[in-house]
C-alpha cells in the first residue's frame, strides 16, 4: 500500500488553526474516492496525540500515533456530509467538513437486442494451448442470448456450446484424432434465429452466421517419451499446477541443470511435464532446454542406496545413472516424528541391498519402497527427536543428501550460546520499502528497528549473529538465503510486518503470526508464536505452515522462521510499532521463543 495522499481542498474545509488547538487530516477518503459507488466509506485521519475525536457527533478510537480510523460510514445517494470534530485534553476543537458522493455505478456494454453479436473479448482459451488426446479444452464467450453458438478445434467438427447464463456459453471439446495437431485458432459461430416453430440446424450457410476466431491457439500432442526437455543452467522449480498466488505456488522440487523432463503439454509460456505415469508438474518453458535429437528417455533401475555416519553429518547415497527428476522433503508425523523423504522419478525399484556403514548418527533405518508407476520413495527414518537440516549434494550419476548436526548448545540451559543465526529485516532500499501505513512510516523501517532489538536480545544471551541485510541494503532474496548458507548461519530469523487490502476497512484485520515452509521449522515457529500472543496481547492471525517465502523455501538446512510483527495497515497495530517499548517485548518474545524450542 502507498502513503496516504494530501487532502483535497475542494471537499475538505477547516477553520483557521490556532496554537491551542489540535491538527485535524483527513488522509482518506480524498480526490477520486470522493466520488463511490459503494453503500459506505472508511475515514481515516490524523490529529493531536491525545485528542477525541467524533464524526458526525460519533466518538471514533484515536490510537497513540493521532491516527483515528472509522470503517463502514453509511453512504446515501447522492452528496453525504461527514462532519470530523477534534478535541484537545485542554477542551479546544477544531472541525471539517467532508463530503462523499454516492453515484450509481456505471453501465456495462448495451449490446442490441435485435442483432446478433459476439463479445471478442470474451473469447477463450486466451492462451497458446497443447494439450494430450482426449484431454478437454473450455471453450467460452459471450454473446446474444438464446441463441445456437458452437466451436471447432482446429480440423475438427463443429459442437455446440451450452449457455450456462444468458448470454454466456461454454463448452469443453476434445481433439477425436490422436496424433500431433499443430495449434491454431478456435472457430466459433454464432448462428442466425430459426423461424418459429422449426430447430436450429447445424448446417445453416456459414455466410448468414457470426464467426470469430479465440485469440488464444490450441494444439494436441501425443504420448511421446522422446519430447525431451533438459533443464537450463539456473535450475527450476515445477509446481502442481497453473494458478496465480502470492509469492508462487508450492514447487514439486528444485531440480537442478541437466535433468531430463518429458513435456506432455503446454499451456501460455509454461510446458507440463510428465515425471511420472501419475504425477505431472509446470515449469516455465524459458528455464529448459529442448534436448538434442535422439537423446534416450531416461529410466533408472534404483539399486544401490546407502547411508553412512561422517565426522559432522550422515550422509545418504543414491545412485541414479541418468539425470532423473528427484525431491527431498521432510514429513512429520502425528506423534511429531520426522521422517526425509527422497521420491526419484524416471525409477523403479531394484534396491535389494540397502546399506548402514560407519554408526549412522540420526539414521536408523533406510526404507525402500515403489511408491507408485515410475517413482520410487527413499524413507530416512530417525533414531532422533530431531532433524535439524540436510542439504542436497548432487553429483554426476549419485545424488547425495547430508544430513546435518543439532548444533551441540541445543537442549541444554543456554541454547543460545554459540549458536549462529542470521537475522534478516524484511524489505530494505529506496525502492523496496514494504507496506507503508497511516504515518507515512515504511515496513522495512519497523523491520529494521526490531530487527536491532532483537540482536541486542540474542547477543546478551550468547549468539552470534550474521546481518543478512546490513543497513539500508537490499539483497535479492535468493542472495538473503545465499548469505546465511555462506556464513554457516545455523538458524534463520526474518522479520516483517503485515499489511491487508483497506478496502474493506482500515480495522478489519490486526495481528501478529508466524510463517514456517519445511517440517522441521514447526517447532521453531509454534514456540516463537506463542510467546508473541502472550507478550503482546495482539489477535492470533495464525501460525503458518508451507509459507513459500524464498529464504525460507531455499533454506533446508537449517531451522527457519518469519515473523509478521503486527499489521501496519491498522491504525492501531501501527501505533504499537511505533512504540520502542513495545517493539522491546516483541524482540524479547522472538528470543524466549526460540529459546523455547531450542531447549525443546
Amino acid at each position: 500500500m502507498s502513503g496516504p495522499p494530501a487532502p483535497s481542498s475542494a471537499a475538505v474545509t477547516a477553520p483557521v488553526a490556532a496554537s491551542a488547538v489540535p491538527a485535524l487530516e483527513v488522509l482518506a477518503p480524498q480526490g477520486e474516492a470522493l466520488r463511490s459507488t459503494r453503500s459506505v466509506v472508511h475515514l481515516l485521519g490524523r490529529t493531536s496525540a491525545g485528542s477525541v475525536v467524533r464524526i458526525n457527533g460519533e466518538r471514533v478510537p484515536v490510537f497513540g500515533s493521532g491516527v483515528f480510523a472509522r470503517d463502514g460510514l453509511a453512504l446515501a445517494m447522492g452528496a453525504n456530509r461527514f462532519v470530523v470534530e477534534a478535541t484537545s485534553p485542554a477542551g479546544a476543537s477544531t472541525s471539517m467538513t467532508l463530503t462523499v458522493t454516492r453515484v450509481d455505478p456505471p453501465p456495462g456494454p448495451r449490446w442490441p437486442a435485435d442483432a446478433g453479436w459476439i463479445d471478442g473479448g470474451s473469447l477463450q482459451p486466451a492462451e497458446a494451448l497443447r494439450v494430450a488426446p482426449g484431454e478437454p479444452v473450455e471453450v467460452a464467450l459471450q454473446a446474444t442470448p438464446g441463441r445456437l453458438v458452437q466451436a471447432a478445434l482446429p480440423g475438427e467438427a463443429w459442437q455446440r456450446l451450452a449457455e450456462v447464463a444468458p448470454g454466456r456459453y461454454r463448452g469443453f471439446l476434445a481433439f477425436v484424432r490422436p496424433d500431433d495437431i499443430e495449434p491454431a485458432p478456435v472457430r466459433v459461430r454464432l448462428l442466425p434465429v430459426a423461424a418459429p416453430g422449426s430447430r436450429p440446424r447445424a448446417a445453416r450457410p456459414a455466410a448468414r452466421a457470426l464467426v470469430a476466431l479465440t485469440p488464444g491457439l490450441v494444439g494436441q500432442w501425443r504420448p511421446d517419451a522422446t519430447r525431451l526437455f533438459t533443464v537450463g543452467p539456473e535450475g527450476v522449480e515445477p509446481t502442481h499446477g497453473l494458478h496465480e498466488v502470492r509469492l508462487g505456488g508450492p514447487s514439486w522440487g528444485a531440480l537442478p541443470a541437466g535433468t531430463l523432463l518429458q513435456a506432455s503439454g503446454e499451456r501460455g509460456a509454461q510446458l507440463r511435464l510428465a515425471l511420472a505415469p501419475d504425477t505431472a508438474v509446470w515449469a516455465p518453458r524459458a528455464a529448459l532446454l529442448q534436448a538434442p535429437a535422439g537423446t534416450r528417455p531416461p529410466l533408472v533401475a534404483l539399486s544401490t542406496v546407502s547411508v553412512a555416519g561422517e565426522d559432522d553429518a550422515d550422509l545418504i547415497r543414491v545412485a541414479l545413472g541418468a539425470p532423473v527428476p528427484y525431491a527431498v522433503r521432510a514429513r512429520r508425523d502425528a506423534t511429531g516424528r520426522v521422517a526425509l523423504e527422497i521420491e526419484v522419478c524416471g525409477a523403479h525399484h531394484a534396491a535389494t541391498w540397502v546399506t548402514h556403514r560407519r554408526a549412522p548418527r540420526s539414521v536408523e533405518e533406510l526404507v525402500v519402497e515403489q511408491a507408485g508407476p515410475g517413482r520410487v520413495r527413499i524413507t530416512a527414518w530417525l533414531r532422533t527427536p530431531r532433524l535439524w537440516g540436510w542439504r542436497v549434494e548432487p553429483a554426476p550419476g549419485v545424488l547425495q543428501v547430508r544430513l546435518l548436526p543439532v548444533p551441540p548448545s541445543v537442549g541444554t540451559a543456554t541454547p543460545l550460546q554459540g549458536l549462529r543465526i542470521a537475522l534478516e529485516a524484511g524489505h530494505g532500499g529506496p525502492t523496496n520499502l514494504g507496506a507503508v501505513g497511516a504515518t507515512g512510516t515504511p515496513e522495512k523501517d519497523f523491520n529494521r528497528w526490531t530487527t536491532d532489538t532483537l540482536a541486542t536480545e540474542l547477543l546478551a544471551a550468547g549468539a552470534q549473529l550474521i546481518d543478512i541485510r546490513p543497513g539500508d541494503s537490499n539483497p535479492t532474496l535468493r542472495e538473503r538465503a545465499t548469505r546465511a548458507e555462506s556464513e554457516a548461519a545455523q538458524l534463520y530469523v526474518s522479520v516483517h510486518a503485515n499489511a491487508a487490502d483497506t478496502a474493506g476497512g482500515y480495522l478489519r484485520v490486526s495481528g501478529a503470526s508466524t510463517y514456517y515452509k519445511h517440517a522441521p521449522s514447526q517447532p521453531l515457529a509454534a514456540a516463537v508464536h506463542r510467546r508473541l500472543l502472550a507478550a503482546t496481547a495482539l489477535p492470533d492471525f495464525g501460525l503458518v505452515g508451507n509459507f513459500n517465502y524464498a529464504p525460507l523455501r531455499l533454506l533446508t538446512s537449517m531451522p527457519s522462521v518469519l515473523v509478521e510483527q503486527a499489521f501496519v495497515s491498522h491504525p492501531g497495530d501501527e501505533a504499537q510499532l511505533l512504540d520502542p517499548a513495545f517493539r522491546a517485548r516483541l524482540a524479547q518474545a522472538v528470543r524466549l521463543g526460540i529459546e523455547d524450542a531450542l531447549r525443546g
